[in-house]
């Protein structure tokens, strides 16, 4: 089954989100599990609490989201890249059914 992984990020003031978001683009092309990506910039100030940024991945199935997780070009990202800048992470993962 089709999973999708979402990740909202709060990014501290200053903090260079076009760099984040190029950087994360980018693993779509270091780990091949990545399907998709999609990424963008917040425009709901009332309704966001904070997030600046949101991305979707899609996976084939729970097993390559699993490889992409400990994949060292997304660990490595994550530990010095987004880490370093964001206030806070929200992440959520599910499978995808369509009607």
């Amino acid at each position: 089954m089709t999973v999708k992984h979402i990740v909202l990020i709060k990014l501290k003031a200053g903090a260079d989100g076009e760099r984040l978001m190029k950087q994360i683009e980018a693993l779509k092309d270091a780990i091949p599990q990545v399907q998709s990506v999609q990424l963008g910039v917040g425009f709901s100030p009332a309704r966001d609490k904070g997030f600046t940024h949101g991305l979707a991945m899609t996976f084939k199935n729970r097993e390559d989201l699993q490889i992409y997780n400990v994949a060292e070009a997304h660990v490595n990202l994550v530990k010095n890249d987004l880490v370093p800048v964001a206030d806070d992470l929200l992440v959520f993962d599910y499978d995808i059914v369509e009607f």
